[in-house]
């Protein structure tokens, strides 16, 4: 009897070591702590490592924090500054305008932050309820549920409190907040005259950013990369904020495609009928994607920001 109960022992055994699930090495577990994380955070993690400590700033902003990558001009006074701002799901070091613009403003007497956005809310899918095949009998009808009077008085100071905001107010006032925060470093830097750099439903936010200032606060003037309309953010609308803008745009669209074809037949129709004579459109799809490109792109980049110099205001005498 020994020998088939120490067979069952064992087989026992063996199902309950199966059963039991294998430790999280620490690879799998480094990978799970990894995607917890926004792709946001992880960009900024990486360029803190590959960054050097003396071109990080860190931007408060709304109770947050942001990182901005910091380069000084390549000359005694500065003939201002550029804010730029990488577009969803890019980084403050962007390989495509924001990473080269950054480096070859700088080195034309520039002072450059760019920074980018945090993650934008996901557009909530909305999961209609398949309809009953047949309405429920009255006579089937479960009795009404008598509620406490206790509550009933509960419920209605919840409904008193006030609602929380949506996602996508709150981000509003998120992205707002940061590009007003980068402004105000570049300020503090030094720059007398700030100009914004904004790549796609960042250019959005960028507008949105400047539409409640004055035409005499920062910044000067604006370059609108491939302009977009964010999906979670269907008002003010894009085409509203270009009404209100009255600063000097420099718009860069490709016009091979139908998006950039329509919005640049929009925004030039609006400026002539609101008379910003400094609205300026660039085709880019003149321009191959090569290094060569990347040269003319710059060169027009500091054509328009030249052009737009204010001379520096004289120190006040001792």
């Amino acid at each position: 009897m020994r020998a088939p109960t120490l067979i069952a022992l064992l087989c026992l055994a063996g199902i309950t070591q199966a059963q039991e699930p294998a430790a999280p090495t620490p690879d799998a577990a480094a990978a799970e702590r990894s995607q917890a994380l926004s792709r946001d955070i992880q960009y900024q993690q990486a360029l803190k490592r590959e960054t050097p400590t003396s071109e990080q700033r860190q931007l408060e902003f709304a109770g947050e924090s942001q990182l901005g990558l910091f380069l000084p001009a390549a000359r005694p006074e500065p003939l201002g500054g550029i804010l730029l701002i990488a577009g969803p799901g890019e980084h403050a070091n962007w390989p495509e305008l924001i990473g080269p613009a950054r480096i070859s403003l700088s080195d034309a007497g520039w002072h450059t932050l760019a920074i980018s956005l945090p993650d934008a809310p996901s557009v909530p899918q909305i999961d209609v309820p398949p309809e009953p095949a047949e309405p429920p009998a009255a006579d089937n009808a479960a009795p009404p549920e008598i509620v406490p009077e206790g509550e009933l008085l509960a419920a209605s100071d919840q409904i008193d409190a006030a609602p929380e905001p949506p996602p996508e107010a709150r981000y509003s006032e998120r992205a707002t907040a940061l590009i007003r925060a980068g402004l105000q470093v570049l300020e503090s830097e030094g720059a007398q005259q700030v100009h914004i750099i904004a790549r796609r439903e960042s250019a959005y936010w960028a507008l949105l950013a400047v539409s409640t200032s004055g035409p005499d606060q920062p910044p000067a003037t604006l370059v609108l990369y491939q302009t977009r309309q964010p999906a979670s953010s269907p008002e003010p609308s894009l085409d509203s904020l270009f009404e209100k803008n009255e600063r000097p745009v420099f718009e860069l669209l490709d016009l091979a495609v139908t998006v950039d074809s329509q919005l640049a037949a929009d925004h030039l129709r609006i400026a002539r009928r609101t008379g910003n004579q400094g609205y300026q459109q660039m085709d880019l799809a003149a321009m191959d994607r090569s290094a060569f490109a990347d040269e003319m792109l710059d060169k027009r980049l500091r054509g328009w920001l030249t052009r737009h110099q204010q001379p520096a205001e004289p120190e006040a005498a001792p």
